[in-house]
């Protein structure tokens, strides 16, 4: 009885926000937002409606439920007429409530700022500062993502349930050196950080398969130069020197990557850019003195004892794609891979390859139809133990997407339906899982 309550309440709430979003949308004007001097301000409000196949991310334990998730937000920007000053950014505040699953409750919020400071034709300096606070995927990180100091950092494939904070900031400064040399420096700190206070919210999983997250932190240093090849093509020469702190762990690892490439300058139809290298991964030791069996080709013994040689140099790229087919038909496709700290064992890391593509339709100035598929490949580097079990363990996450978006004349409101399949293969069981997420959502913005 108690959920049907439940269940009635949650879709009167929706039909009276659906009757609200019509009725603004009869009196609203364009959505452009509001100016108040040199800033613009889009003040929005989102209101999703969910059916969750898999609330726990549980391979054994499948449990099904619906929440609704509002959010509050307000984007803005402001420039100078000259064109050489830009400052965007939005804030954001969404509350989701499951209709029986009440320990899934949860209240995520967040920001995202860019400054850039020159209009690129000579120089330019960006910054750019990232923070969300969350315990499901990550539905904001695309507002850091359209900036080139996106952060690389990821997430192990069982963390992605767990309350956990992300924090990225980053600057760089471009300068032409001559019509043929760009050179561009800049500097990105990314951070994943665990608070372990999940257990309640997970009580529905096994005990032992909800894990105490380590905190991870990193930092990249890059220098980059693009010569011009041609008039549209630059030939990219990429040096990254990095610096990884896992939680526990004292001394850092250290990563060197070396990536020569090309990208696209002022392409009508294909806008791309790839890249590909070495990167040379250090991760610190721990000195055993211990009896132990060792294979002498994979350790070293000093004056501080026997330690593993942690030291790897292995492929490395980074590339992406725009392909504008037609005026309304778009084929985005990218990738990249990398070697960094677990949030879970300690000492050991992962080497890890994430590619996407996808594709968007716009049937109608009104209509949008978009379909995209994200996978990710995790092995890690040294063997885990999981109730006694010993062995090395891989995971590959597939994610699926496909959207409809209805856009009202004056972009104040927008509709959409989207489905997502989430799957999750393992060769340790307890992390497998597959879920699938209908939403129903509309958004109303000034």
């Amino acid at each position: 009885m108690s959920k049907m309550r439940n269940c009635s309440h949650s879709l009167r709430f929706w039909g009276a926000f659906f009757a609200g979003c019509w009725a603004v949308a009869a009196g609203a004007g364009p959505g452009n937002g509001f100016n108040v001097a040199s800033w613009v301000l889009s003040p929005y409000v989102e209101l999703n409606f969910t059916h969750d196949s898999n609330v726990y991310k549980d391979g054994t334990n499948v449990i099904s439920d619906t929440f609704i998730e509002p959010e509050l937000g307000l984007r803005f920007s402001s420039s100078a007429e000259t064109n050489t000053f830009l400052i965007k950014g939005n804030l954001f505040l969404s509350d989701r409530t499951y209709d029986t699953e009440s320990n899934r409750d949860f209240m995520t919020y967040g920001d995202h700022l860019t400054l850039q400071l020159g209009n690129g034709r000579k120089s330019m300096f960006e910054v750019v500062q990232s923070y969300r606070f969350l315990d499901d995927n990550d539905r904001h990180a695309s507002d850091i993502e359209s900036s080139r100091l996106a952060g690389e950092m990821v997430e192990d494939s069982n963390a992605l349930d767990l309350e956990r904070e992300l924090n990225q900031l980053g600057a760089s400064l471009m300068r032409r050196m001559s019509d043929k040399l760009l050179l561009s420096l800049s500097y990105r700190y990314s951070g994943v950080h665990y608070p372990n206070e999940t257990h309640d919210r997970l009580r529905r999983k096994q005990e032992e398969y909800v894990p105490e997250g380590l905190d991870l932190d990193g930092h990249i240093w890059q220098l980059e130069g693009a010569w011009g090849m041609t008039d549209k093509t630059d030939v990219l020469l990429t040096l990254r020197q990095g610096l990884q702190y896992q939680e526990t762990t004292d001394d850092p690892a250290e990563l060197t990557t070396l990536r020569l490439g090309l990208q696209t300058q002022g392409a009508q139809k294909l806008v791309y850019h790839v890249g590909a290298g070495l990167e040379y991964y250090a991760r610190p030791y721990e000195p055993r003195f211990d009896e132990t069996d060792f294979d002498e080709t994979d350790v070293v013994v000093d004056e501080d004892g026997v330690h593993s040689d942690h030291d790897r140099v292995t492929f490395n790229f980074n590339a992406a794609a725009d392909w504008f087919i037609t005026e309304k038909l778009t084929f985005r496709i990218g990738g990249y891979n990398g070697t960094e700290f677990s949030s879970f064992y300690e000492q050991n890391g992962m080497e890890y390859v994430s590619g996407w593509a996808g594709l968007g339709y716009r049937w109608r100035p009104s209509w949008i139809f978009s379909m995209r598929g994200i996978y990710r490949h995790d092995d890690y580097l040294d063997p885990v133990t999981h109730e006694g079990v010993t062995k090395d363990r891989k995971d590959v996450r597939v994610e699926g997407h496909g959207r409809i978006d209805y856009i009202a004349p004056g972009n104040f409101l927008r509709v959409y339906l989207e489905a997502i399949y989430d799957e999750v293969d393992s060769n340790f069981d307890f992390v497998d899982y597959v879920d699938r997420r209908l939403i129903l959502g509309a958004i109303v913005q000034y």
